[in-house]
Parts: C-alpha cells; sequence; structure tokens
C-alpha cells in the first residue's frame, strides 16, 4: 500500500509582523491530513529559499529534522 507523505518547511509571520526574523514551521501531510510543528528556529525573510523551503545558516538542523521524520 502507497501512503501519500510530504514534508514542507516554511516561515510563518505573526499577525503584527513588521521587521525581523520570522518563525520556520515543518508541515507534514499524510493523506491529505496536515500537522504543523514549530522548529523553534527563526530566519530573516530575506534569507528564505521558499521554492528549496530552507535557509543557509539552518541547512543542517532542518535537514537532520526531516530525516527523523523520514525513517520514523
Amino acid at each position: 500500500m502507497k501512503t501519500n507523505f510530504s514534508l514542507l518547511f516554511y516561515l510563518k509571520k505573526s499577525k503584527n509582523y513588521i521587521k525581523g526574523a520570522a518563525s520556520i514551521y515543518l508541515r507534514i501531510t499524510v493523506e491529505g491530513k496536515r500537522a504543523e510543528l514549530a522548529t523553534r528556529r527563526e530566519c530573516e525573510p530575506e534569507q528564505w529559499n521558499a521554492k528549496a523551503g530552507h535557509t543557509k545558516i539552518f541547512n543542517a538542523f532542518l535537514d537532520k529534522m526531516k530525516r527523523k521524520f523520514v525513517i520514523s
């Protein structure tokens, strides 16, 4: 049986966001059902690569976090 599974890292700005760092979140989708987790990391929006889903600074951390979910 094949399961539809995806991981997505994205920036989430607060409602009263003006300028500065935004929180990095992880969205897990399994069979169309979503769950979001806070990574407890922040990033400047200018340094975020939305297409790749990571930054140059936290790549190792985000890759390690992704491996934990894929292997588990």
